[in-house]
């Protein structure tokens, strides 16, 4: 069988939408700059498209200076943001962790409180910050960014397929957020794999991953549909919780690329 990258995704800004990538830096933070970036709420705990929806509608891209934010909605309204270096430090909330994060000023938290109607911030986690990964599933020392809780995300076209023939039309990856899509697989074997290699780089298939309500955002509309969910109840619930994708660990550093083949370890 073989089994290939069809697609590589970065997401600058957690729950932003991200940037579909011909090639993907990987060091040991993961995919490079890949959710360094977080929007909080004045409580510094994360904000994602679980309460605001409409996030789903900013677009982030990194620039040689740091990121710029977009509406997808008003291709004039965006902001460009400077990576900070210094600034207002705090800790933040994602999940059960508590993380150092560095603000990246009034200017872009005055524009996202403004499009999105409450009142945020923007944060930017510094090279120096240490997120520990759960030492459940990984070493002590493997590091991760401002993601839900691993460095990568797996989905496979092949299973996406089937969900969206029960669905009764056409999922758009994206709403699953992976940083990896394979094709040539088929349907839901990766639920099986437990190690590959792409590229000469090992990944570890640690957990699969819960999904939330997420998914279920129209990309254009930014509206909720309800059938998504009952969906993917239906076809993949286990003990109360609904799965899709695997989150991954990597072991090594180098470049994915969409094309390159996916090897089955174990």
């Amino acid at each position: 069988m073989d089994i290939r990258v069809s697609s590589l995704w970065r997401y600058p800004v957690k729950s932003m939408a991200g940037a579909s990538m011909p090639s993907l830096a990987v060091n040991d933070w993961g995919p490079n700059l890949d959710r360094r970036w977080m929007v909080i709420d004045s409580q510094k705990r994360f904000i994602t498209q679980r309460q605001l929806p409409s996030m789903c509608r900013l677009s982030a891209s990194l620039t040689d200076a740091g990121i710029r934010i977009q509406s997808l909605d008003d291709q004039g309204l965006f902001v460009e943001v400077p990576q900070p270096s210094l600034g207002s430090q705090y800790d933040v909330v994602v999940w059960s962790d508590n993380c150092a994060a560095v603000d990246a000023g009034d200017e872009v938290a005055i524009w996202l409180s403004d499009i999105l109607g409450k009142s945020l911030r923007l944060c930017f986690m510094a090279d120096n910050t240490h997120r520990q990964v759960d030492t459940q599933f990984a070493e002590l020392g493997t590091r991760v960014s401002f993601a839900d809780g691993f460095p990568f995300l797996l989905c496979s076209e092949a299973s996406l397929g089937v969900l969206s023939s029960v669905l009764g039309r056409g999922l758009e990856v994206q709403r699953f957020r992976p940083n990896i899509v394979v094709t040539g697989s088929e349907p839901f074997a990766e639920d099986g794999w437990r190690r590959i290699r792409i590229n000469n780089i090992e990944f570890e298939l640690v957990k699969p991953c819960a999904r939330c309500a997420i998914p279920t955002v129209n990309l254009d509309t930014a509206a909720r549909e309800a059938d998504v969910f009952k969906m993917l109840r239906a076809e993949r619930s286990n003990n109360g919780e609904v799965y899709f994708g695997q989150n991954l660990i990597h072991d090594g550093s180098g470049e994915l690329a969409v094309g390159q083949r996916v090897e089955i370890l174990e």
